[in-house]
This record gives C-alpha cells, sequence and structure tokens, in this order.
C-alpha cells in the first residue's frame, strides 16, 4: 500500500523573499522592487492615486459648502 507524504514533506523550500511591489516578481527580502523602472512606475502610481483622492476630497468639501448654502438661502 501507498502512503501518500505529507503537503509539507513535498513543498520545496524557498529562500526567503518578497515581491516586487509594482510587477509582483519574487526578489530578494531586503529590496522592494526588481528594478528601477517598476520602482518609477509605482511611484508615479502613487502620485496619481493620491492628486486623485485629493481631487475626490475638494470635490466634496465644495458640494458640502453648496448644499449648506442652498439649505440657509432655502
Amino acid at each position: 500500500m501507498i502512503v501518500p507524504k505529507a503537503a509539507s514533506d513535498m513543498v520545496e523550500r524557498l529562500a526567503q523573499h518578497r515581491h516586487c511591489r509594482s510587477c509582483e516578481k519574487a526578489i530578494p527580502y531586503k529590496d522592494e522592487f526588481c528594478d528601477s523602472k517598476c520602482e518609477e512606475d509605482w511611484k508615479g502610481k502613487m502620485r496619481r492615486k493620491k492628486n486623485q483622492l485629493t481631487y475626490f476630497y475638494v470635490i466634496m468639501v465644495i458640494i458640502m459648502i453648496l448644499a449648506i448654502a442652498f439649505t440657509m438661502v432655502g
């Protein structure tokens, strides 16, 4: 009779690593990005996200001010 091995015995052990924040490739644990291109791409995405969130907050404040003004004028 064949006895199956435990799953932990069958898994190949990998060195400690993390994944690139931009492209998700496995990289050494001490790095955050696989290369400078991925780092620049990620920084650009984060800058755009930050700007988008700032615009959203500004628009929400304007809408609130207009709502309060229209309620007061009534």
